[in-house]
């Protein structure tokens, strides 16, 4: 039952924040403290699992490296058919992605939402999981559940329709990042990988939205 609660938790933030208090800063905070808090509390911080190597930035890298051509180069090709660029302005200037606001959201999509997600998907409810079952049920239960409020906001930026589309590329990150988890041990290279998968989110924001 924690556990369930723990999964769908992150989800919850997002859904009382933009569906019900349409407020995005309120959601940061729901979110950004749910995923925070949540393994403080519970005292499992996976501090562990933060162990740089070479070999780990190297995989981050590479990967990152990747996935952010990618989702930046997709979005350049599809942006016709995927986004409504002047809905998505209105949207986000609703939002408050102006003025001073504006770098503090694109910084924080870059540098606090990759290491906060990462810690707690990769990092401690992977451990939970982990325990009592197998690597591929634990690295789909945590992907499914990281990919399934992807799924809200997908339904905010994107044109209806192409809500798979786009949120099958959160999966199959999500998938990859747990398999390196579980090889590695460490959730170092999942963290530079999503820092830099965001950055090419953030590159459409600013070269194609904005």
């Amino acid at each position: 039952m924690k556990n369930t609660i723990r999964l769908i938790g992150p989800s919850l933030m997002i859904g009382i924040g933009l569906l019900l208090l349409e407020n995005i800063i309120v959601t940061f905070l729901l979110f950004f403290g749910w995923l925070l808090l949540v393994p403080l509390i519970d005292k499992a911080f996976p501090r562990e699992r933060l162990k740089v190597t070479k070999k780990a930035v190297g995989l981050g890298v590479a990967s990152g490296l990747l996935f952010l051509a990618f989702i930046y180069g997709g979005v350049s090709w599809l942006h016709v058919y995927l986004l409504d660029i002047n809905k998505l302005r209105v949207l986000l200037l609703d939002w408050g992605f102006s003025g001073p606001l504006e770098l503090v959201f694109v910084l924080m999509f870059i540098f606090v939402n990759p290491v906060l997600e990462e810690v707690y998907w990769r990092g401690y409810m992977y451990e939970k999981l982990r325990r009592n079952g197998t690597a591929a049920y634990t690295i789909a239960i945590t992907s499914v559940f990281y990919t399934l409020y992807h799924v809200i906001t997908v339904l905010y930026l994107f044109q209806s329709g192409y809500v798979a589309i786009a949120v099958l590329p959160v999966l199959v990150a999500g998938l990859f990042w747990a398999f390196v988890r579980e090889k590695t041990g460490s959730i170092v290279s999942s963290i530079i990988g999503h820092s830099l998968a965001d950055l090419g989110i953030m590159f459409v924001y600013w070269f194609i939205v904005r």
